[in-house]
C-alpha cells in the first residue's frame, strides 16, 4: 500500500513538474497568436485542382466543377453633353446598369440633340440606330443644332454617318439578332464611316433591356448599346415648365398667341430622374 502511494506521489510530482505556470494574459496572447496564424494561412487548393490530382482509379469519384466566368464592368460611353454625361455617370455608379442611358417620355427630342452633337464637329463620330418604332427621322437632324460651343447646323453629308435599321418588333431574341447584325455591319462592312470612330448604338422600342439580351446572345459581355428609348426608362423627357397665362382674358391670349408659343419653345425640355435632371432646349443643350 505504501509502495502504491509512493508511486502515485512520484507520478503526480513528475506531472506537476511538466506543467508550466502561465497567467491569464499569457493564455489569451497565445490564443490570439494561433488565430492570427490561421487567418493568414494560404487558402487550400481549389477543388478542381484537388480532383485533377487524383489517380485514374479515383476519376469516377471526382466532382466536376464548372469554371465561373469573371464579371466585367459595363462599357463606359462618353456623352458629349457635359451635364447629361455627369447624370449618366451618377446613375451607372449607383446601378451598374448594362445600358448607360435609358430614356422614356418624349425621348426623340433628346435623341436628335444627342445624335446631331455626335456626328457634327468637333465629335465627328459615326452612330447606329436600331429603330423598332420606325419613327426616327434622319432629316430632322438638319433642323437640330448640335450642343457644342461652336454650334452649326448639320449638312446632308453629316447624315451619311448615321446608320438606321428599322426592323419589325419582336421578342428579346429577335431584338438581340437585330442589334448584333447592326454591330457586325459597323465593325466589318466597308461603309462610309470607316475613318470615323463608331460611338455606339441607339435602340428605340426594343424592350426594357435590349443590351442584356444582346450580351447573352454574343457572350462577350461588351455590347455597343449606349442608349435605349422606350415606354420605360430611368430618364423621362418632358416639356419644361412654362409660365402660366391663366390671368389673361381670351382676347388678350389670342393677341399674344405668338408670345405664348415662343415661351413654350424657349422653355425647352427636361429629363427627370431619381439621380437628377437635365434641361436642354429644342435646338440646343
Amino acid at each position: 500500500m505504501q509502495d502504491a502511494n509512493a508511486n502515485a506521489a512520484s507520478v503526480g510530482a513528475r506531472m506537476l513538474g511538466e506543467i508550466e505556470e502561465a497567467s491569464l494574459d499569457e493564455i489569451l496572447a497565445s490564443l490570439r497568436t494561433g488565430f492570427n496564424l490561421l487567418a493568414n494561412a494560404p487558402p487550400p487548393p481549389p477543388l478542381v485542382a484537388a480532383a485533377a490530382a487524383h489517380d485514374d482509379d479515383d476519376d469516377d469519384d471526382a466532382i466536376p466543377i464548372a469554371p465561373v466566368a469573371p464579371t466585367r464592368p459595363p462599357r463606359a460611353f462618353f456623352f458629349p453633353l457635359p451635364r447629361l454625361d455627369e447624370l449618366v455617370t451618377r446613375h451607372q455608379r449607383a446601378t451598374q446598369s448594362a445600358t448607360p442611358l435609358s430614356i422614356s417620355g418624349r425621348h426623340h427630342e433628346l435623341l436628335y440633340v444627342l445624335v446631331a452633337t455626335l456626328i457634327g464637329p468637333p465629335q465627328c463620330k459615326a452612330i447606329s440606330v436600331v429603330d423598332f418604332d420606325g419613327r426616327f427621322d434622319v432629316l430632322r437632324l438638319l433642323a437640330t443644332v448640335p450642343a457644342t460651343s461652336t454650334a452649326k447646323a448639320l449638312c446632308r453629308a453629316d447624315l451619311e454617318h448615321v446608320y438606321v435599321l428599322s426592323p419589325a418588333r419582336g421578342g428579346s431574341a429577335h431584338v438581340a439578332r437585330c442589334v448584333a447584325s447592326m454591330e457586325e455591319y459597323m465593325v466589318y462592312s466597308a461603309h462610309a464611316s470607316r475613318e470615323r470612330e463608331w460611338w455606339g448604338t441607339v435602340v428605340i422600342g426594343g424592350g426594357l433591356n435590349p443590351a442584356a439580351a444582346t450580351t447573352r446572345g454574343r457572350g462577350d459581355g461588351h455590347g455597343h448599346v449606349a442608349v435605349t428609348a422606350d415606354w420605360k426608362g430611368w430618364l423621362r423627357v418632358e416639356r419644361a415648365e412654362v409660365p402660366s397665362f391663366r390671368d389673361m382674358g381670351v382676347e388678350v391670349a389670342m393677341v399674344d398667341r405668338e408670345q405664348r408659343e415662343r415661351a413654350v419653345d424657349e422653355a425647352g425640355w427636361v429629363g427627370v430622374s431619381a439621380w437628377g435632371s437635365y434641361v436642354f432646349g429644342r435646338n440646343q443643350a
